[in-house]
């Protein structure tokens, strides 16, 4: 414990110069160089500074210690995504903020505050415990600087900036302290989302394979699911059926059992699209429509399960009205919320259920400018070579020529998951 910060705390409050803390006690330079934990305090020297104060050493101690055990348990309960639990000593945390300025844990505070709000998928919260963190940077430890480059690496894939983050949790990997330190042994994991949504499902694969034999051991069974999650994501993109289908089948059960209607969701949602994938479109399209009756109509995960259900309905040869109701929702929705992939996609579909041309001058002058701003390149590779072949038909070879050299090695197609 650095009681020099709680001795300048004091003194300060009590608007009292150090030569008048010192007096009969200590010499100035002493007090001074306590206070800005250049010297530590002896134990005796210490309690007469604080008596002076009216301060009890015992009960500084205390607090000190119970602070300990809070953030202890808040770590904890934020490895295990123990929800309530980190939500109730969050509450306790802030309100004893004050006390935590004085004390050598306020980096490992601002840490897992920008950690819990992660969790919780509040960015903008997490960015502000950054800026806090980057102020005093230089101060921290070199554990607090291993945690501070994993969690700002999250922020990063959460914002889907997914090259920046791949370089940091690619050296966060190399370090001698990654099989020591739990949070930093959570990069097998985030590496794992990264390479996910990057579309490199083989490497996606290697790091959750890693993550989840560590949850397994630590018996950490929602990070279990969330990593079971991400395999079935990947195997389906390599086509690995028989095993997608068992992780799916898993998850599901599990999920239930657990009563984590979240990721139940979520494996329901990517269930559906494996589903489609192998062409079972009338229970992909029980999937979907179970994933947007639960999900709230104005979030993201609404329209994700509307706009999948969207090309099952086609293959279903629903009615073009019933279709066209959907595209609408999709659009006004993602227009009003700025879900600006999601409204693009929206209206490809729209100018594709009238079947005009018109799909193809969109797919150019829209789709494509704004799909090639993304880190995952094959994205725009599907829509590039449908207008590559639509120009073909019309005879402009060149132009043809220029789309598919320009995407079409780039030839597989990621469908899009919820993890």
């Amino acid at each position: 414990m650095e009681l020099g910060k709680t001795i300048k705390y004091y003194r300060i409050k009590h608007n009292m110069t150090q030569a008048e803390l010192a007096d009969g006690i200590c010499s100035i330079p002493h007090l001074s160089k306590i206070e800005n934990n250049i010297y530590k305090a002896n134990h005796a020297t210490a309690s007469l500074l604080l008596d002076r104060l009216g301060v009890n050493i015992e009960d500084e101690y205390a607090q000190h210690n119970e602070i300990k055990q809070s953030l202890e348990a808040f770590i904890e309960a934020i490895q295990f995504v123990d929800v309530q639990e980190a939500k109730r000593i969050q509450k306790i945390l802030v309100e004893k903020e004050f006390i935590i300025a004085r004390t050598d844990y306020i980096n490992t505070y601002h840490l897992y505050m920008m950690r819990y709000h992660l969790m919780n998928g509040a960015n903008h919260l997490a960015q502000e415990q950054r800026a806090i963190l980057d102020k005093n940077r230089t101060n921290l430890s070199a554990i607090e600087e291993l945690s501070y480059r994993l969690f700002n690496g999250i922020l990063l894939v959460n914002r889907n900036r997914l090259k920046e983050a791949k370089e940091i949790l690619l050296d966060l990997q190399s370090e001698d302290y990654s099989s020591k330190y739990i949070f930093v042994r959570e990069v097998a994991f985030v590496l794992a989302q990264c390479f996910t949504q990057l579309n490199e499902p083989e490497k996606a694969i290697i790091y959750a394979k890693e993550a989840l034999q560590i949850f397994k051991q630590e018996d950490n069974y929602i990070r279990a699911f969330h990593t079971q999650m991400l395999l079935g994501v990947n195997y389906t993109q390599m086509n690995m059926t028989e095993e997608s289908l068992r992780l799916y089948k898993i998850l599901l059960r599990n999920t239930r059992l657990f009563s984590r209607d979240t990721l139940y969701y979520q494996a329901m949602y990517n269930y559906g699209v494996l589903l489609k994938k192998i062409g079972n479109y009338e229970q992909s399209h029980e999937c979907f429509t179970k994933c947007s009756a639960y999900y709230d109509k104005d979030s993201q995960n609404y329209v994700f399960s509307l706009l999948a259900d969207i090309e099952v309905l086609f293959q279903l040869k629903t009615d073009k009205k019933q279709i066209e109701s959907k595209l609408n929702e999709i659009i006004e929705i993602s227009a009003k919320r700025g879900y600006k992939r999601s409204e693009l996609q929206a209206r490809y579909y729209a100018h594709r259920l009238k079947a005009d041309d018109a799909m193809y001058n969109f797919i150019e002058q829209e789709l494509l400018p704004h799909l090639d701003k993304l880190d995952n390149k094959e994205e725009p590779v599907h829509y590039a070579i449908e207008l590559a072949q639509w120009y073909q038909k019309n005879g402009e070879y060149e132009k043809a020529n220029e789309y598919l050299n320009k995407y079409a090695m780039k030839v597989k197609r990621r469908e899009f998951s919820i993890v």
